[in-house]
């Protein structure tokens, strides 16, 4: 768990069969409210989805960096798919209570296995905020999100690519009452 970060940049090498059933098996085993698990995987492993839906993300407006931190050089800036062979869209079900907490469940449970299995992963929050927004985004939207579903959560995984920046020690506020 401490050594899981968010992969910015992917080798592109395959992810075999094995390792991403071991993945999607451990988000389907998160915590859900009611026992309710609202959420549908998503998995999108082909180069021509996986081309389409990045010609979208091209199109899509990019925020700016918060102040002191700056993009990975790169291939990021013309492969908004970061090289990454499998993108996984965690869906939650509209009329589950407790869909955005679940699916965020599930996603972190997926982060955790493939870091695990020495698999790196990185979140795409341009699918969830933006993508559909698009009218090509919305085109594609039959085949990534089923009917009654919202999209919750989505990331890239893969081999961890060249550009790897140490994020240093975490730190953060935490109070004992």
């Amino acid at each position: 768990i401490l050594s899981r970060r968010s992969y910015k940049i992917f080798d592109g090498r395959p992810i075999g069969d094995e390792e991403l059933d071991t993945i999607l098996t451990a988000g389907l085993y998160a915590p859900t409210g009611m026992n309710g698990q609202p959420w549908h995987f998503t998995v999108v492993k082909s180069k021509e989805m996986l081309q389409k839906i990045g010609d979208v993300m091209k199109k899509l407006p990019r925020p700016a960096p918060p102040p002191g931190m700056t993009p990975p050089p790169g291939p990021m800036e013309t492969d908004p798919m970061r090289n990454a062979p499998v993108l996984i869209i965690v869906s939650g079900r509209e009329s589950h209570p407790t869909n955005f907490e679940d699916c965020c469940l599930a996603m972190e449970n997926m982060f955790i296995a493939a870091a695990s299995l020495g698999i790196a992963s990185g979140w795409v929050h341009a699918i969830v905020k933006d993508f559909f927004n698009h009218p090509e985004g919305m085109a594609l939207k039959p085949w990534l999100v089923p009917e009654g579903y919202v999209v919750r959560a989505a990331a890239f995984f893969g081999y961890p690519g060249p550009y790897v920046k140490d994020r240093g020690p975490r730190k953060g506020t935490i109070s004992y009452v």
